[in-house]
């Protein structure tokens, strides 16, 4: 059954042989004739659009693979809830401008000066920041956060978070709404 020089099996002897005349291909500089007709890795438009319509990879091919990369399909849940984390940041924005209309204090240092300083740089910081740190999140929503927490539920708690903060204005619009001596009619000047 083996080689009856060396007692190996002709398998392993055909290896060998294989290996040495590829090694020997790269050295002498013959060309290496290529499989592929055509490069399956190149990017377009096209390739980006039917991804997004069509995606490909769901689930890692090996255990693991849910750590190490990230998918270009996530759950529709995952989605959800960063519209709502954006949403609320965008009424958070229109209430707080509200408010500090009919006499609150805007709480945090940096948006207090950047409301001073100019209401529509105040807009884009905040819902720049809070869109561009979400959506990150979300790409990262199969993994876990310092190892321990999966980043979905961190996504989870600050949309908490914004849910209560909303309900915190409104009950001050409660407030301050009955206490004003005049008709406020926030959206009357529109």
């Amino acid at each position: 059954m083996g080689d009856q020089v060396t007692g190996k099996p002709v398998r392993s002897s055909l290896r060998t042989w294989l290996a040495r005349l590829a090694r020997d291909a790269g050295t002498t500089g013959l060309p290496v004739a290529e499989r592929r007709a055509t490069e399956r890795r190149s990017h377009s438009i096209w390739s980006v659009t039917y991804g997004s319509f069509r995606p490909r990879r769901r689930v890692g091919r090996r255990d693991g693979d849910h750590e190490r990369i990230h998918f270009d399909w996530h759950e529709p849940r995952v989605l959800y809830l960063v519209l709502a984390i954006v949403l609320m940041c965008c009424a958070d924005a229109l209430f707080t401008l509200n408010l500090m209309a009919i006499g609150a204090e805007e709480v945090n240092t940096l948006m207090g000066a950047l409301i001073a300083q100019d209401v529509e740089r105040f807009l884009a910081v905040k819902i720049g920041v809070t869109g561009i740190s979400v959506v990150l999140l979300a790409f990262a929503a199969r993994r876990q956060f310092l190892f321990v927490i999966p980043v979905f539920r961190v996504l989870q708690f600050f949309c908490a978070g914004y849910f209560a903060l909303i309900l915190w204005e409104l009950w001050l619009f409660a407030v301050y709404v009955t206490d004003l001596p005049f008709h406020w009619r926030p959206w009357s000047d529109l």
